[in-house]
């Protein structure tokens, strides 16, 4: 997801956008602080906690089938990352913590979170079965803004995030300059995410997966069975998520860094420069199932809420180039669609989509001047007519 923190998994990506923004806290990422006022207003007014019987049940009604290669990184419990980490602060190199319970980590004010990541120098073995993060959420109806929806974002962790499988001859490059694995991009991917909306029926209606910095909505009853648990792919090397269509062949998916690239995505004659193709193995193509079970985490749980890094800094040359360890998975989107609902809209775009792309190409520019309260109203708007025809 966009930066959704720190997980471009792209090399020589310096955003731009980010770097504008005055940091209220010397150390912290500069992304957190652009978004964190959206962010943890949303948290405040919206997130459902401790979570309703009837709605946890409902959570893992639907909690989703997930099939991963064996070659490809499997899930991992956050507690054992946690339990093999050491807390260091970025300023001076201190050691602050060693195997620091989540309670501690959330104990730190913003100022000692900024100021600090976790160091890991061990591979840290999968889980089975391995957790699924949830948070739960009421947020407005993409629909009808007077209707009140019900939205479950479910997340895993991996031990190590990769690039795409197949890359552009730029990013390979890159790659090599910084004598990068591209296997082990950064340390720590907690991105990898589901959001499922539910109408005030308790029908799941939309599933919006996380890509790479953008995301990707499908309708229930039309793109995937909407009385079922969603069938889920975690992309070789990069863990990414697609749906399993059962599909008897390896299936390739085109990936970009961000969402102003979505025209390749749409069109595969717009290619940008650094581009990359996602390769999902599924169900019939020998991916193995993982036994999942649900993990309820409570506000300001570090997995989801830590300002700092949950993974170790490693900037080429001093820039950001996306191999920083991620924040907190609270800070995953720019405040224009922080909110899940806008969240799930900017995820319905479809290839061969040319219509929308000549809507969207006056606002998609760089990230520095993306306009995207604009992007956020035409996605809206597309998405709500979409399922009023459903």
């Amino acid at each position: 997801m966009f930066s959704v923190s720190n997980t471009t998994k792209w090399a020589l990506v310096v955003m731009a956008v980010i770097s504008s923004a005055a940091c209220s806290h010397p150390n912290c990422d500069r992304f957190v602080d652009w978004v964190a006022p959206a962010a943890e207003h949303y948290q405040k007014f919206h997130r459902i906690y401790p979570v309703p019987a009837g709605l946890e049940a409902l959570a893992k009604r639907y909690l989703p089938r997930l099939w991963v290669h064996p070659q490809s990184w499997q899930p991992i419990c956050f507690e054992d990352y946690l339990r093999h980490a050491t807390l260091v602060a970025r300023s001076d190199g201190r050691i602050l913590m060693i195997a620091p319970s989540a309670a501690a980590l959330a104990a730190l004010n913003d100022g000692q979170q900024c100021d600090s990541y976790l160091e890991v120098d061990v591979e840290i073995a999968p889980c089975v079965p391995a957790p699924v993060y949830i948070q739960v959420f009421r947020d407005r109806s993409p629909v009808d803004p007077q209707a009140v929806w019900i939205y479950v974002k479910y997340n895993l962790v991996f031990d190590w995030s990769g690039l795409a499988q197949k890359i552009s001859w730029l990013t390979r490059a890159s790659v090599f300059l910084c004598a990068a694995d591209p296997g082990r991009w950064h340390r720590l991917d907690i991105h990898t995410a589901a959001v499922l909306a539910f109408d005030a029926r308790h029908r799941l209606r939309l599933v919006t997966l996380a890509q790479h910095n953008y995301q990707q909505t499908y309708i229930a009853g039309v793109d995937l069975p909407d009385r079922q648990r969603p069938r889920l792919v975690a992309a070789q090397r990069s863990n990414e998520l697609y749906l399993d269509r059962g599909q008897s062949t390896p299936v390739a998916h085109r990936v970009v860094t961000f969402f102003p690239d979505v025209a390749y995505l749409i069109d595969p004659g717009r290619k940008p420069w650094l581009r990359g193709t996602d390769i999902t193995v599924g169900r019939n193509t020998g991916a193995t199932e993982i036994a999942l079970y649900p993990v309820f985490i409570p506000p300001g749980h570090p997995l989801a809420h830590f300002k700092g890094l949950l993974a170790p800094p490693q900037r080429f040359l001093g820039f950001y180039i996306g191999r920083d360890g991620p924040p907190g998975y609270d800070y995953y989107a720019p405040p224009a669609y922080t909110a899940l609902a806008d969240f799930a809209a900017m995820g319905y775009w479809r290839a061969g989509d040319l219509d929308l792309l000549n809507t969207l190409k006056p606002y998609l520019k760089t990230s520095a001047d993306t306009d995207w309260p604009a992007i956020v109203k035409i996605m809206r708007h597309r998405l709500a007519e979409a399922l009023a025809t459903k």
